[in-house]
């Protein structure tokens, strides 16, 4: 089985070089918490971003797209507490006030246009943002620009919600490259992938041309952040920004081929695996993770849709809080996944353990119910689904629905 991931690394996003962070409470959280981040590199930066498909979009995310249009950034900047979302103009014009901020407070060390910074919101939706609490605060934001351990822990604390912990994850070398990556997300409801369910933030001192970075994140973002689920709802303001230095000294990677585009992608896609997986562990309420591999679908869009499916369904989520075998609910959901399924060849495994085998299920004896039942609450739990239809795999992060889900979300804004 899985075993859980260590503690998140203090030192992620200026890990790799030419970047510098910094965080502070801006007064936007009525918690007094800290509610505003900065991401600055020293110089110009190849960037790419991916976002939510959701129809009701984010002031910030409209923007975001708009300055990344050209393929280049220099910071991105991130208040939490207030969505900005459902705002109308206003949102928009405070969403291109929190840039216009910030590249005035960067200009000061190196020129920077309003363009040149990505915006990112998390918080409530439908309410204004405090944008005099935003503008105020960033001219000290940037005179605290900083590098280290110190820096990156506050930054990756200020972008959360309700999140219970800090979530960030760093790569330092590429096979034997002196390329790193550093990387912090915030997330814990409102989990539902149509690209990323979240907030990400990563940076890489690799050298690469705008196109082949957009393609590594996308291909990066569809094996990790859009294959987690906690609870099905899709947020409004999923964002996730790669900010390429490109002051590692290494050749620069020009082309989405060849060994050296694929080992940078590898290593993207692991890093984004991490903080993925960080997601879905600190689920809202969430008491136990489970991962379910599917094998054997005709496609991969099958293996992606039964995966999906099943890390989403309420029942197979409410069954993982109880500790309950019960994998009548593993078939019925990959059944109404509309993917490729015979259930005659299908074979289901819980933790390793065959229940259904070619239409027929194991005997499930009351000492087998036990066995299983115990060992899915000694960790994670691993739901296996072998289609034998083909050769097409894919795994999914998903974790229990519990009762405290219910008391955090009712209670969430009164």
């Amino acid at each position: 089985m899985p075993t859980k991931l260590p503690p998140s690394p203090k030192h992620a996003l200026t890990a790799p070089k030419g970047f510098r962070v910094a965080a502070t409470t801006a007064g936007i959280k009525d918690s007094g918490r800290p509610d505003l981040a900065l991401i600055a590199a020293d110089g110009p930066c190849t960037a790419a971003g991916v976002f939510t498909t959701n129809r009701v979009l984010g002031a910030p995310v409209i923007v975001g797209k708009q300055h990344l249009r050209g393929g280049r950034a220099r910071a991105i900047l991130c208040n939490s507490g207030n969505a900005n979302v459902a705002t109308g103009a206003q949102g928009l014009a405070d969403a291109k006030a929190m840039c216009a901020a910030a590249a005035d407070a960067l200009s000061h060390t190196h020129p920077c246009k309003p363009t040149d910074v990505l915006p990112a919101s998390t918080g409530i939706i439908g309410r204004p943002l405090p944008i005099d609490k935003i503008t105020r605060a960033v001219p000290g934001l940037a005179a605290a620009l900083a590098a280290g351990p110190k820096a990156d822990a506050a930054a990756a604390q200020a972008i959360l919600t309700t999140d219970l912990i800090a979530k960030s994850a760093v790569r330092t070398g590429m096979h034997r490259e002196s390329i790193n990556f550093g990387g912090i997300a915030k997330g814990s409801g409102m989990i539902a992938p149509s690209m990323a369910t979240m907030l990400g933030f990563v940076t890489t001192d690799a050298a690469v041309a705008a196109p082949v970075l957009r393609r590594a994140l996308r291909e990066a973002a569809t094996a990790t952040f859009n294959r987690i689920s906690v609870d099905t709802d899709q947020s409004t303001s999923d964002t996730v920004y790669l900010l390429a230095s490109g002051v590692s000294g290494t050749r620069p990677i020009r082309e989405a081929s060849g060994v050296r585009y694929r080992r940078f992608v590898d290593t993207l896609t692991d890093l984004c695996d991490e903080l993925a997986q960080r997601i879905v562990r600190d689920g809202e309420g969430a008491t136990r993770v489970f991962r379910v591999v599917v094998a054997g679908a005709k496609s991969e869009r099958d293996a992606d849709r039964i995966g999906r499916a099943v890390a989403e369904s309420p029942l197979v989520k409410t069954a993982i809080h109880g500790a309950d075998p019960n994998w009548g609910r593993i078939a019925m959901a990959a059944g109404k996944s509309g993917a490729a399924l015979n259930p005659d060849r299908l074979r289901i495994s819980v933790n390793d353990q065959p229940v259904f085998r070619d239409g027929v299920p194991v005997p499930m004896t009351p000492a087998f119910e036990k066995k299983l039942s115990t060992s899915m609450r000694q960790g994670d739990v691993v739901l296996d689904l072998d289609l034998r239809l083909g050769k097409a795999h894919c795994a999914w992060w998903g974790c229990d629905l519990s009762r405290e889900y219910i008391a955090i979300n009712a209670d969430y804004t009164t």
